[in-house]
């Protein structure tokens, strides 16, 4: 499996062209991305809390950070999420805004010192959290004029290779495609390559990543802080796709040049109406994906002088249960615009698939230190993830050929990654805090341009001696290419996702 059928392809095409196999390898990566996670507080530094604690966001980042506690904690994280894309196509600019409101994270640490003085154990706390971890409301469309190819192209690379599918059955008699004149059933486009086409792709994605943890932390002598938690993730992910092509059929010679026996060049024959007709043709994609898993996560963090902490964590795949099902269909309607008393239309029949398989997740392993200084902070993290370690696993009936299939296509398509964040806290008064931060993700995809960063900024205030209020705002930039179908000539379109998140946290002391 190629590259380019995973990260360059945005459709499915009628769930034919790309098996369910690419299908699940393209989904791995995006189940196993957590980019929305913490309070408003950490967002605002970046998610650098590999070595910081006192924090709720400590509960699914480094359990280690409950040791810092030395009351009990309680907040609540409300977001508003807003994505906007602007795709360019052949010259054509099209943006697209999706906005999503709810609540990002709320959790609860309960405090229990041990009363052994400045030595030994100072305390031991427990805390349990929701997140949401990842969002995927998002709408990405691009349209312009292409002169090159058509995505019929593709659908005659994917009927070659398996002429006796249904598929075959259905674009042979929707006209879109015709036998070639030599003994290899092989088929051609009916449709003009090389003629000015108007396309449209129009991808709307929604659902959400979460994950409720239970989390233990001590604290040993002021010095070490220990840590583990529980983590219950699950997710739903609905994605629509529907790319529509609007061209012309070739003509006579055109269609006589690959088979001068066809009838659709004959023109004594009903099937010469398909001759130079316009053609307008709709391909749409349904896919709806529910999972549900667990993992957990071990850290510590060490205080080698007072103003010093570094911390290291080691995060656990996830291991999902994941249930697949996608419905598919082509729609073509031809005419002629000199004739408007003609019309002929033709609708495939839906294709439905019903999928259950396992997931498993990449390890993750992050370091961290953070210098503390008299009005402030500054704290950084290095993470490593391979993504080419992606595990996907057949459920009953297991197909060991399968399985390393999929293995070999995950190392093929995916790659190890480094994510750097850092950020910082200034008090600005004895009551207000700035902060700020910054990320920046590796590129997953093995051979393929994919820009990823963040930025932040936020503001904490303590309302009294035992409520606060922290805000924050995260803008995320990913700058890829994607392609609506995979030919040697197919094109590209570029893409800048943009997703800007305002956050607040309300919390209290008790």
């Amino acid at each position: 499996m190629r590259l380019k059928n995973i990260l360059f392809t945005s459709l499915f095409v009628s769930g034919i062209a790309f098996s369910a196999q690419a299908q699940f390898i393209g989904d791995a990566l995006t189940f196993s991305q957590e980019n929305n996670r913490g309070t408003a507080r950490f967002k605002a530094m970046g998610n650098a809390n590999s070595a910081l604690g006192g924090d709720l966001s400590s509960i699914s980042g480094n359990p280690a950070g409950l040791g810092f506690f030395g009351q009990s904690d309680i907040s609540v994280t409300l977001n508003y999420n807003n994505a906007n894309n602007k795709g360019s196509f052949f010259g054509t600019n099209t943006s697209r805004n999706k906005g999503r409101v709810g609540v990002d994270h709320a959790g609860v640490v309960f405090h229990f010192p041990t009363n052994q003085g400045y030595s030994g154990w100072q305390n031991f706390n427990v805390g349990i959290s929701y997140e949401n971890t990842n969002t995927f409301t998002n709408n990405v469309r691009y349209e312009g004029i292409n002169p090159n190819s058509s995505i019929v192209e593709d659908y005659a690379l994917t009927i070659n290779s398996n002429p006796n599918s249904n598929f075959t059955q259905d674009m042979y008699y929707s006209y879109l495609v015709e036998k070639h004149s030599n003994t290899g059933n092989t088929y051609f486009p009916v449709v003009k390559e090389n003629f000015a086409k108007e396309q449209i792709s129009d991808i709307l994605t929604k659902g959400y990543n979460s994950r409720t943890a239970v989390a233990f932390g001590a604290n040993y002598n002021n010095k070490l802080y220990i840590g583990a938690n529980l983590g219950f993730a699950s997710f739903r992910y609905d994605h629509s796709n529907q790319f529509s092509e609007f061209g012309m059929t070739k003509n006579r010679s055109e269609i006589l040049a690959n088979n001068p026996n066809s009838t659709i060049a004959d023109p004594t024959h009903q099937d010469y109406d398909y001759v130079e007709a316009n053609y307008d043709l709709l391909d749409d994609y349904y896919q709806l994906t529910e999972g549900s898993g667990i993992d957990f996560k071990i850290g510590a963090i060490f205080k080698p002088t007072v103003d010093w902490n570094i911390g290291a964590t080691i995060a656990s795949p996830t291991w999902y249960t994941i249930d697949d099902y996608t419905s598919s269909f082509n729609d073509v309607i031809y005419f002629d615009p000199n004739d408007p008393n003609w019309e002929s239309s033709f609708q495939t029949p839906e294709e439905q698939t019903e999928d259950r398989y396992r997931l498993i997740t990449p390890w993750k392993f992050s370091l961290g230190v953070s210098k503390f200084f008299s009005r402030g902070l500054l704290s950084a993290d290095v993470e490593y993830v391979d993504y080419s370690s992606t595990k996907l696993r057949t459920i009953g009936n297991v197909d060991p050929s399968l399985e390393t299939g999929w293995d070999a296509d995950m190392k093929d398509a995916y790659q190890g990654v480094v994510n750097v964040r850092v950020g910082g806290e200034v008090l600005l008064t004895n009551t207000i805090s700035g902060r700020a931060g910054f990320n920046y993700y590796g590129n997953p995809y093995k051979g393929a341009d994919n820009t990823q960063y963040s930025g932040s900024l936020g503001l904490g205030a303590k309302l009294s001696n035992t409520l606060y209020l922290d805000l924050a705002v995260v803008h995320l930039v990913n700058d890829y290419k994607v392609s609506p179908y995979a030919t040697a000539n197919a094109p590209i379109a570029d893409i800048k996702h943009q997703r800007t998140n305002a956050v607040l946290t309300l919390g209290a002391k008790f």
